[in-house]
Parts: C-alpha cells; structure tokens; sequence
C-alpha cells in the first residue's frame, strides 16, 4: 500500500469517529509491515479510550517490526493510569517510519511524541495531508488553543433563505434524505445548540433518529436567558441518558424554576449579558472546559445571528429546497448590526451535493 493511499484511509477512519469519541480527538491509525502491506488499522475508541494507536495494534494480523505507522495525529507522549502511551507502544512494536500530518496540539504530547519517536531511531515524516487533518480534528485544535470548540451552523431554507412561513411552519421545507444527513450530523457533533424559542414553538426532541445511531446522540444546550423552557418540553425526557444544558443568565431571579430544573438533572450555566444578551462565547468557553470539541447549532434565527455576529461560525450546512417563500417569510438568520460590507463575515464553498431534491452546500470560515 503506497503511503499517500494508507494516509487517505487512514482520515477516513477518523472521521468515523467524530462525535463519539470527546473529549479525545478522533484518529486513524494505519500499520504497514516492512513490505508496505496492511497489517493493522484502528481509530479513536467510542470512549476515547484506547487510542487509534493502540487499537491498530492490537488487532494486527502481520509482523509491525520494520514496518510503517501512518496516524492523523501526532502519537501521544504521556501516560493514562499508568498505561504505556501510543508513542511507547509504536517503539516497542518495532515500527521503523512513523508518518504523520500534524502535532498534537495538547502540551501533554506537542513534539515530545515526535522527539520521542526520533530517540529511538524511528523515522517520523510530518505535513502529508496536514489541511485534511486538521480540518477533521478542528475541533479539538480549537478546544485547546483557543478555549473554544468548533461551532458549526445547520440551516434549511427556501431558495429566497426563509426558514419557516409568516405563521411559523417550517414543516418540512427540505426532503427526507436531507433530513435524514441533518441527523447524521448529529451524530457527528458532541453537542447541538438552540435557543429557547425554538424548543417551546417546535418542542424538538434534539436527537438523532438513524438507527444505529440512536445512543450518540448528542448533548443538548438550550440558550434560555429568562428560564422560559417548559418543564414538559421533550429536551427535557430521559435526562440520564440524554444530558441537557441550560445557558441563562447570571442572578437569574426565577430561583425556583432554576432549582427544580437541577433537581431533574439539568446543567445550569449562568453567563454575563452584553447589551441585554448573553456573552455566547463564555458559554463556549464552558463547554470547552466540559471536553466539547464539536457543537451543531440547529435555530434559532436570532441565535444564529449572535454567533455570527460575534465571529463565532466555523463551518455552515446549508439545505436548499427549490421553493419561495416570500418577504413575509422568517430569514434563516435574523438581524445583526453590519455597518458595511467589507465586515461581513466571509465563507468559502468546501462542498456541494444533491440529496434527493435538496442542495447541500458546505461552507467554512476565511479567517
């Protein structure tokens, strides 16, 4: 196997794990023998633990001494409850060329895996598909350098980008099979974020409803400044299973509401506000504390439009449906303050594709 090709699967192992696997990044690992065959591959274990390192190793059906690791991430340095780290386990294999895109940004391991590597005798390579890495795994880069996780917005709109009629009806505006990759997307996100208007119009249950897929639904954050969400509201059912969190604002004076919601196992986050809103990036900042590495924001529009106001937007789903709805329709993203164009934040178009009659347009940041 040629080492660009052990590379590719090895990302597309990676990415399988995205979404089940935080607070950990998700890796690919792939073993080569000392004739380039495949003996070995793994990714990052649904529970973080054991590592993509770790896994390919153990379930090797060839020789690794002389053989090649190609891994999405840099392997780790340090130590779990005393267990050997990926970076001992690759030595003690024998593997004679490590191939890897990018460093670990945790300090724990950043270069120390690779110095490690390099002490032994081991050839280490670095950069191959670095973008690809890091665009998987962004995430958790974004979780440890910038104390914040990846945001991404989810929107499904009209051709004219309406999200619902004058009365609200927003049922359903793209297809099945759209619906059906929104959940996916679920499943790939540690957590989906909404505001509180969407939870008492629509009362979402917020999971993903692909079976199989079912238990990695994820974590569910409700911005509720005011504590307004009904104590009914299906976010709400199967809390030890299903967690929630509640983003509201600090001195909240509805005490009671706030105690009974904790009482039921709900998280309570109390944030400062700015010009009567909350500061969403402190929530981020949260989340980022709790091992968040990926949030999907799925409504509202006035929520959308404070993360996008305060530069808080990675990457944007959007699902296009050929219809119109109008001026007196509700815009998928509601008013911010843009005093001119050269401010607006600015995406590029990383992907499209059909689903059915809808259009799926990728997009990420320019920073």
């Amino acid at each position: 196997m040629q080492l660009n090709v052990a590379m590719r699967s090895a990302l597309s192992l990676a990415k399988k794990g995205l979404g089940m696997c935080y607070p950990n990044p998700s890796v690919g690992c792939i073993i080569l023998d000392k004739y380039n065959n495949l003996i070995g591959l793994g990714n990052t274990s649904k529970t973080g633990r054991p590592h993509a390192e770790e896994v390919a190793l153990t379930n090797l059906v060839g020789n690794p001494k002389g053989g090649t690791a190609v891994i999405t991430l840099e392997p780790c340095a340090h130590k779990n409850n005393n267990n050997l780290s990926c970076t001992e386990l690759l030595i003690n294999a024998g593997i004679s060329h490590v191939v890897i895109p990018i460093l670990d940004p945790d300090k724990r391991t950043h270069g120390k895996g690779v110095k490690l590597l390099k002490k032994s005798g081991i050839k280490v390579s670095v950069g191959s598909y670095k973008d690809e890495a890091l665009d998987i795994n962004y995430g958790f880069y974004s979780r440890i350098k910038y104390n914040r996780p990846l945001v991404s917005l989810k929107l499904a709109s009209s051709l004219d980008g309406k999200i619902a009629i004058k009365t609200g009806e927003s049922k359903w505006i793209t297809g099945e099979v759209a619906r059906l990759h929104g959940h996916s997307l679920r499943a790939s996100h540690d957590a989906i974020l909404v505001g509180i208007n969407t939870v008492v119009k629509d009362n979402p249950s917020l999971d993903c409803r692909i079976k199989g897929l079912e238990k990695y639904s994820p974590v569910k954050v409700v911005v509720d400044s005011n504590l307004k969400i009904p104590l009914s509201s299906k976010v709400l059912k199967n809390l030890k299973d299903h967690p929630v969190i509640i983003w509201t604002k600090k001195n909240n004076i509805k005490s009671t509401k706030k105690d009974k919601l904790i009482r039921m196992g709900v998280s309570i986050i109390e944030l400062k506000q700015r010009n009567k809103k909350l500061v969403l990036l402190e929530g981020l900042n949260a989340l980022a504390k709790k091992g968040f590495n990926r949030i999907l924001v799925e409504g509202g529009s006035n929520i959308s439009a404070s993360l996008i106001e305060s530069n808080l937007i990675d990457n944007v789903y959007l699902y296009r449906n050929g219809i119109f709805i109008g001026d007196d329709g509700l815009s998928s993203v509601g008013k911010y303050k843009l005093k001119n164009l050269s401010l607006a934040k600015r995406f590029k178009l990383k992907d499209t594709r059909i689903l059915d009659g809808d259009v799926l347009e990728e997009w990420k940041l320019i920073n």
